[in-house]
């Protein structure tokens, strides 16, 4: 029990803000988006408290609530700091949150006060639907809330007011799918997302999206505003972006494992036709059932993403810039380091690994030294082909559909990664890479799935859709970038920087099957030895 005397917002004034830091870490280890749940915390240490100020609604619970940065300490010495917002509830608003939204508490609380003590509850603020409009009102605004140290600082885009975000037009709800954030979706109008673990600098997020917005880019959501924690002599922290709501039927992932699934059954119901085989002139255009159409779509909308963060050359953050051998050289090692952490993994699991996979990983493991090879070739050419600024973590999961076309979503990059490397300009195939590797993940993933309802054996057919969307995939890019002054100048020099980032996307995939989903590994093994045959 945490006790203070006086009001809730007095609890980080002596024992009470350390007996705080003492639940933080098994509140983080509960929470979906702490990403150190793989290391030991050593403590917490709450480093800013900032107040962000809200009335109260009059039912016991309160719309403000305390924004803290934490920084969390690791056994192994490295720190993360993290965004936590707190607030305090009462009464039916308590009862409410214990039964509801267990995982956001953080501790039971007591306050004693002159007309003498009240027992509640003190969670995370972002599970009350009046502390989100809190924060969505900070941003249209253009609030300041003080701090010890700095300043959080609302700021909005001219879309904002024409969103209509007030809570009888919105209703607010946390959303379920977030991982390494929280987003909550304001109706049909808004979804602000905070960012939990936090660095210095804007976020790529927020810097992309101002830029895709400023230029009118149709396939993003636009932005509505932010909230950046300033402090004097060092870069604003991006905490919140708010961004236009887009209608669609879910993500690229689910609708492309839709259309594998119907694209098996129409193979099963036409067994016995003597055209029906793989690699048949009319088998792919005939059974992909419009998802060739859909994959070029995606590949025209990928280009024109490119495109678009590429004109922004008044910006230095953005401007293209040639390959330097120096950047080639550090691609390479960094590439060849992966190779080397992922094999040795593999060497030291191999035996573990279902017996069906056991040989693709010894093919693998025979082939290290022509994986490497193949990495090196990136230090063989003097690339036409301009770094700009991508998407950096590109896949299926990163577009919305939206009857018939796409709409690209989420610029942070990889999370775990350091800011200024997630801001880095890279060779545009980076992008290319990542997505058609999320092509064969969703084929053998629907195929896992269709072997395992019913005994099917279509791994050729699998191989076949994957080929025929990547095939569509680069034809629907190569057609709107062919002039574009950041691509290659040759087809060789394309498709040997593709090939390159193709095996390194599939070494790192390798790694993480081997780490969190060992009865996937044989996808990114087949992936190494398709790649290694180009």
């Amino acid at each position: 029990m945490i006790t203070v005397n006086g009001t809730w917002e007095r609890i980080f004034e002596g024992q009470a803000a350390s007996l705080i830091e003492e639940r933080l870490p098994a509140f983080l280890m509960s929470s979906r988006w702490f990403g150190g749940k793989a290391r030991r915390i050593h403590s917490a240490e709450i480093r800013e408290v900032i107040p962000i100020d809200g009335d109260s609604t009059g039912d016991g619970d309160s719309t403000g609530f305390m924004l803290l940065l934490v920084d969390i300490r690791y056994v192994a010495g490295s720190v993360d700091t993290y965004a936590i917002p707190i607030a305090a509830a009462f009464g039916q608003a308590a009862e409410r949150i214990g039964r509801e939204c267990e995982p956001a508490i953080i501790g039971e609380l007591q306050i004693v006060g002159s007309e003498g003590q009240s027992t509640g509850l003190l969670y995370d603020a972002l599970w009350s639907e009046d502390a989100a409009y809190v924060i969505l009102q900070g941003i249209g605004s253009a609030a300041r809330f003080c701090g010890i140290h700095g300043t959080v600082v609302g700021s909005k885009t001219e879309a904002y007011e024409a969103a209509l975000l007030q809570p009888p037009l919105a209703q607010a709800a946390m959303m379920k799918g977030e991982q390494s954030n929280t987003s909550i979706r304001f109706g049909d109008k808004a979804i602000v997302k905070m960012y939990r673990r936090l660095e210095q600098g804007v976020n790529p997020d927020l810097e992309i999206g101002r830029v895709l917005t400023a230029s009118d880019f149709r396939h993003t959501p636009g932005v509505l505003g932010a909230l950046e924690y300033v402090r004097e002599r060092q870069e604003p922290m991006t905490l919140v972006l708010a961004q236009q709501f887009v209608a669609n039927t879910g993500d690229g992932w689910r609708y492309t494992v839709h259309e594998l699934q119907q694209y098996f059954d129409r193979i099963a119901a036409m067994r016995g036709d003597s055209s029906l085989r793989p690699g048949h002139p009319a088998a792919p255009n005939d059974l992909l059932g419009g998802y060739g159409e859909a994959a070029a779509r995606l590949g025209q909308r990928t280009a024109e993403l490119h495109i678009a963060l590429a004109q922004s050359t008044d910006d230095r953050a953005f401007a293209p810039e040639s390959c330097s051998p120096e950047y080639l050289q550090l691609r390479c090692e960094a590439m060849l380091q992966l190779a080397e952490r992922s094999l040795t993994l593999l060497r030291e699991n191999v035996a573990r690994l279902p017996e069906v996979d056991r040989s693709k990983a010894q093919q693998v493991l025979e082939m290290e030294p022509a994986i490497a090879a193949r990495m090196r070739a990136l230090l063989t050419v003097e690339p036409t082909a301009l770094r700009i600024r991508c998407h950096g973590d590109y896949h299926l999961g990163q577009v919305l559909h939206t009857d018939g076309d796409f709409v690209i979503i989420d610029f942070e990059g990889e999370p775990a990664r350091p800011l200024a490397e997630r801001r880095t300009k890279h060779l545009p195939v980076v992008d290319l890479a990542g997505m058609i590797r999320s092509f064969h993940y969703a084929a053998y993933v629907a195929l896992r799935e269709r072997v395992a309802r019913d005994g099917d054996d279509l791994e050729l057919w699998a191989r076949t859709w994957y080929r025929s969307a990547r095939a569509a995939f680069i034809q629907g890019y190569m057609k709107q970038t062919a002039v574009a002054s950041f691509q290659s100048r040759s087809q060789e020099e394309f498709t040997l920087l593709l090939n390159v980032h193709l095996l390194e996307k599939a070494v790192y995939e390798l790694g993480y099957e081997l780490n969190n989903r060992p009865a996937w590994v044989a996808i990114p093994l087949h992936g190494i030895l398709e790649t290694m045959k180009n």
